[in-house]
Order: C-alpha cells, then sequence, then structure tokens
C-alpha cells in the first residue's frame, strides 16, 4: 500500500501537467511576453543633511510648475513706464526748484521725496504678496508671476538710485541729515541672482532659463539651475508692527547661527547688517559649496527671505534609487531637503552611458549627457519621471520625500 502512493502521486503529476493549456499570441508567442517587472532598489545615507546647509520651505498645499522664460519686451516696457514715472515724481517733489528755495523749504521737499519713495518701496512689497497669493489660487499664470517680480526687481533699481539722488541733496543741506540706507536695504530683497537671470533672459542677451516656481499661502520660490543650483524663497511673514525680537545685532546673530549651524560652523566669517528703521537684519556667508545670504525679520525673529547659491556637484547625495526596465538602467540620486536630483541613464546590456530625454510632470527639463547625466530641480511633493532614449523609456512615479 505504501509503495503504491508515490506512484499514484507521479500518474496524477504528468496527468496534470499534460493538461495544463498553453496560451499564445500572434506569432510564436515569445516576443510578445511582458518586459520585466520595473525593479527598485534605494540606498539612503542617513547622514547627508548634516553636510549641507539648512533651506527654507513652504508650509501648505504647493503649486508646483516649471516655466521656460525668455525675450519679454512686455515687462521691459512696463518696466520703462515704471522707471518714467519714478524719474516724472522726482522731479516734480525735488529737482524742479530745489536751488531756488530757502534751506526750510528744501528741508520740506527731500522730505516729500523720500516719502514717496518709501510708499513706492511699500507698493512693491504688496505688489509681490497679492501676485504670489493669486498664483497660489490659481489665479495667475506662472509667467506673469514672473513678469510682477521682475518688473520689481527693475522698480527697486529705479527707487535706490532715487534715494542716492535724495542723500546728495541732503548733504547740500546745513545742518540737516537723512538716512536712506535701511530702505535701500529693503529694496535690495528684490534684487536677487535668480531675478537677474530673468533681466538677462529678457532682454536676449542670454538663452531661455528654465525656473522652477513655488507657491503656497505661505510663500514662495524660484530656483535656477545652471553652472549653479540659485534658489530664492520668501515666507509672508513680515511684521508691520514696530519692535524686535532681539536685544541687538548680537542676538539676531546667534540666533541666524542656531537656524543655519552648518553654514556658521564652516562659513568664512558670517557677516550681520542691521537696517534699523525697516526692522530688518541681513545674514551673508560663503562657504565651501556657495553663498548664502537671509534675512532676518525683526518683528517676528523669523526668516523673511532667503537666497541659497550652491554648487550641487558639492551637495551630499542623501537617497540613490535605482530601476531597471525596457533594456534601461535609471538611477536617481537625490541631495537633502528636496535640493537638485542626478539623472543616470545607462544601458542595461552594456552599461554605456544613454542619450535620454528626461520629463518631470509632463515638461520637458533637458537631456542627458554624454556620461548619461542630468541634474534638475525637483518639485516638492511626488512628481511623475520619463526617461525615454531613442529605443525605449521608463515611467516612474517618485514618491514624496
Amino acid at each position: 500500500m505504501n509503495s503504491a502512493i508515490p506512484a499514484l502521486l507521479a500518474l496524477l503529476l504528468v496527468s496534470s501537467l499534460v493538461a495544463i493549456p498553453v496560451v499564445a499570441g500572434p506569432g510564436d508567442g515569445v516576443q510578445d511576453r511582458p518586459q520585466a517587472a520595473l525593479q527598485e532598489q534605494t540606498v539612503t545615507n542617513e547622514t547627508a543633511a548634516e553636510g549641507t546647509t539648512n533651506r527654507l520651505s513652504l508650509d501648505g498645499e504647493i503649486r508646483s510648475e516649471y516655466v521656460e522664460y525668455g525675450a519679454d519686451f512686455g515687462t521691459l516696457l512696463a518696466s520703462t513706464d515704471d522707471e518714467l514715472r519714478d524719474d516724472y515724481d522726482q522731479y516734480t517733489i525735488l529737482d524742479r526748484r530745489f536751488d531756488e528755495v530757502t534751506t526750510d523749504e528744501r528741508k520740506q521737499m527731500v522730505q516729500a521725496a523720500n516719502e514717496n519713495i518709501e510708499d513706492r518701496a511699500d507698493e512693491l512689497e504688496e505688489r509681490e504678496k497679492n501676485a504670489v497669493q493669486a498664483h497660489a489660487s490659481g489665479e495667475m499664470s506662472t509667467t506673469e508671476l514672473l513678469q510682477i517680480l521682475l518688473r520689481n526687481y527693475h522698480e527697486a533699481a529705479v527707487l535706490s538710485d532715487a534715494l542716492d539722488d535724495i542723500e546728495a541733496r541732503t548733504d547740500r543741506i546745513p545742518g540737516y541729515s537723512l538716512s536712506v540706507k535701511d530702505k535701500q536695504g529693503e529694496l535690495d530683497m528684490h534684487r536677487t541672482p535668480v531675478r537677474t537671470s530673468l533681466e538677462m533672459a529678457a532682454r536676449g542677451l542670454e538663452d531661455e532659463i528654465t525656473v522652477a516656481v513655488e507657491t503656497s499661502e505661505s510663500g514662495y520660490s524660484l530656483t535656477t539651475l545652471d553652472n549653479n543650483y540659485v534658489r530664492e524663497v520668501t515666507l509672508d511673514n513680515r511684521k508691520a508692527a514696530w519692535g524686535s525680537e532681539f536685544d541687538d545685532i548680537t542676538d539676531a546673530y546667534n540666533h541666524a547661527s542656531e537656524l543655519y549651524p552648518w553654514v556658521f560652523e564652516t562659513g568664512s566669517s558670517p557677516t550681520v547688517n542691521e537696517d534699523t528703521s525697516v526692522n530688518l537684519y541681513r545674514i551673508t556667508a560663503s562657504h565651501d559649496q556657495g553663498r548664502f545670504e537671509a534675512y532676518l525679520d525683526g518683528g517676528t525673529g523669523n526668516v523673511h527671505r532667503e537666497v541659497q547659491e550652491l554648487s550641487h556637484r558639492s551637495i551630499p547625495i542623501e537617497t540613490e534609487t535605482h530601476w531597471s526596465e525596457n533594456g534601461l538602467n535609471v538611477s536617481l540620486s537625490e541631495t537633502p531637503r528636496n535640493g537638485p536630483a542626478k539623472i543616470t541613464v545607462t544601458d542595461a546590456e552594456t552599461g554605456e552611458s544613454e542619450s535620454a530625454t528626461v520629463t518631470v510632470d509632463g515638461f520637458e527639463i533637458g537631456q542627458t549627457d554624454n556620461d548619461g547625466v542630468l541634474w534638475f530641480v525637483p518639485p516638492s511633493g511626488a512628481y511623475d519621471l520619463v526617461v525615454e532614449s531613442d529605443s525605449n523609456s521608463v515611467e516612474i512615479t517618485v514618491p514624496e520625500r
């Protein structure tokens, strides 16, 4: 009885194998089988964030888009109109009769001109704030937002020059002084490296520039990646009421060192400047990976605006994820705090570099170089990544970090 069981099982096994139907598609049924499943492998460096600077981030629901910005004569014309208006205001208030009036009248004229420029400077802040909120709510296009920020860039320069003129006129009034430094420091916030690149592209002096734009109810960020990774972030957290959270300029310096410990530990002589009348503290530093600038709002003690210029290749890699599908190997190297990311594409069989077009959320961000590498600015949240060579493609959903 015991010896009969194995024989019976063997007979049933053979019968069941014979009975399994084979389903084939057109042709020989081999070439139509699905490709191997997408394989993913992730390696994480837990200490990478300790080797680079902290960076501001936005809160709340974030609208994230890329845009190609180039020659924009409409914005240049609007900026010219602003300049003409500023020049006319300055002429009517200060220039027309300055040499013909008494000392007291000169003081009144200088004061009126200064107040006019301060009002205009406040308008820039309000214009920017309204534009960011409109973009975050979907009521304004990304290009329109950039146009307004660039318009502020131009007008801030004109107003700063006008303040220089006021200061020069003040020197001609015996026994009278008027400081314009603080207001000029506030206007400098509109003159960022990202906006300088936008200005060059708008004038056609440089090629179109790709800008990653993010907005939310908390503020906005603008990021470019060319020779360097350049990012500016502004939070809607300015406190209008007077009064400082800091005891003095040293207290502000120490607070900044707590917010950006790596910068202050590795940077070259971080400095702080106090713009007392506008309640701002400007922190600047250079370090091994680039340059850092932040404006602390005295009313809240928080960072209001931050500008980072970083050599993206010097930032440590925090996470490396590898996929293999359709004959392509794709590697995604991510830096800390949602910083610049690197795509590397190679042939799965030969290991040779592949020329491929990379698309993020439907926007073509560029092509890999001769080494199969492309650096790019990733969105803050999850995104769809498509890598397409001449013969194959890989589609990946990258999760939020």
